[in-house]
């Protein structure tokens, strides 16, 4: 059951990413400080989702995600900046750390909030 609930907040905790991505792209301006701000909300959301459904072990999964997601958004960045600039990533981490370092905390605060409620709720329904 464990394993089936870990799976389960891994892909709670990816549409959660998704779902929250797009509403905020339709509803909120892209300035550079309001993009580090949403990145930081949508995971702090995202990983507190995934850690209510897998009530355990959702951390080094959760950080594998968003691990995952930079990796990509870093490729991307990359591939559009290497042919106007030889040598991209240091701009790249430049613009970007903010968001980095501050999406990587929320989402270890967001999962371990979320396993710390569920497993509070797991114990009061089981104390009743």
């Amino acid at each position: 059951m464990s394993s089936k609930r870990l799976l389960l907040g891994v892909a709670i905790l990816i549409a959660a990413q998704v779902l929250l991505n797009n509403i905020a792209s339709s509803l909120l301006t892209e300035t550079m400080g309001l993009i580090a701000a949403r990145s930081v909300v949508i995971a702090l959301l995202a990983a507190f989702a995934g850690g209510l459904v897998a009530r355990k072990g959702i951390v080094i999964p959760a950080l594998t995600v968003w691990l995952a997601l930079w990796a990509v958004t870093v490729y991307f960045l990359y591939a559009i900046a290497a042919p106007v600039d030889p040598n991209p990533l240091p701009m790249i981490a430049q613009h970007n750390w903010v968001a980095f370092i501050g999406s990587g905390f929320a989402t270890v605060v967001g999962a371990m909030l979320g396993q710390a409620i569920a497993t509070k709720r797991a114990t009061q329904a089981t104390a009743t």
